[in-house]
């Protein structure tokens, strides 16, 4: 019977410095998780976060190089159907027909055109700022409202010429009645 006891004693003693060993092992000064150093640790983490935030950066330029082309060709198609409609606008008012109202349509268009585009710059700006915010959720967030401030406008001045391409057309019928 006591040899049983000592024997199990000895097992738990045993599974005891079991559990303890590992755990001193970690405990020793100057070593970190898997047994590095922890300047190395601190080296590693600020190379993996540097890391991090350039391909943040790259990502953004290439995000902001891909919706700059397409913001510029809806904005520049825009732009060259204004002056195709201004053209001619001036053909019917040299038939003799009112156009002031198409041409305060297509002026209205340039405007929001510009204001577009100034919009879209501000969006670019607040996206390359996104990686040095200190609230990047945030700053995010406000470039993309800046962003969809800017589609807004530009779908405002296609609106405002395709009245103005309405306009022109019922002064045209009004024209071609009148003959």
């Amino acid at each position: 019977m006591k040899s049983r006891t000592t024997i199990q004693a000895a097992i738990a003693l045993a599974l005891v410095a079991m559990l303890i060993a590992p755990a001193a092992a970690f405990a020793v000064p100057g070593r970190g998780r898997l047994g590095k150093p922890k300047s190395s640790m601190d080296a590693t983490r600020q190379a993996r976060f540097d890391m991090r935030q350039q391909r943040l950066q790259e990502r953004i330029t290439k995000v902001l190089e891909n919706r700059g082309r397409g913001f510029d060709a809806a904005a520049a198609a825009i732009l060259r159907r204004i002056d195709r409609v201004s053209v001619i606008a001036s053909k019917v008012e040299s038939a003799g027909a009112d156009v002031t109202d198409v041409r305060a349509s297509l002026d209205k268009a340039r405007a929001l055109v510009a204001e577009a585009k100034a919009a879209d710059a501000a969006a670019d700006e607040l996206f390359k700022a996104v990686p040095t915010a200190t609230d990047r959720r945030a700053a995010f967030t406000a470039a993309k409202a800046q962003a969809k401030i800017a589609r807004r406008l530009l779908h405002e001045a296609r609106t405002t010429l395709r009245k103005a391409i309405l306009d022109l057309r019922a002064v045209v019928n009004g024209l071609e009645g009148a003959q």
